[in-house]
């Protein structure tokens, strides 16, 4: 009996941030768009809302959240699917391994799947 595929529920990305980030960013992914002051009241610690602020701001610099402004008040919401994050992972491994080559990393990748003789 084979074991059920995971699918992650959020994105790697959001999965490795640090317990803190992680929490906010898993607010943002879970409800779509949230303002500070809804993510504050979310959390399960007390924190001020200029703490909140600072974190969401450097998770739109990481690229995990994006930011818009709404009548005066930014809403956070998520920056990258499950999809995008998978092809962020090819992209890194391609540039770590075959010097930025996705043709490469492809081919080498095609070896292992290739029935053997």
């Amino acid at each position: 009996m084979t074991a059920p595929a995971r699918f992650p529920r959020f994105p790697r990305e959001v999965e490795l941030l640090l317990p803190g980030e992680r929490e906010m960013a898993t607010i943002v992914y879970t409800h779509g768009a949230c303002t500070a002051a809804e993510v504050t009241a979310r959390l399960s610690s007390e924190v001020s809302n200029a703490y909140v602020r600072s974190v969401l701001n450097r998770l739109v610099a990481k690229g995990i959240l994006k930011r818009s402004l709404s009548l005066r008040t930014f809403i956070y919401l998520p920056a990258l699917s499950c999809t995008d994050s998978g092809r962020l992972a090819l992209q890194r491994f391609a540039e770590d391994h075959f010097d930025g080559s996705i043709e490469r990393a492809a081919a080498a990748m095609k070896t292992l799947v290739r029935p053997r003789k």
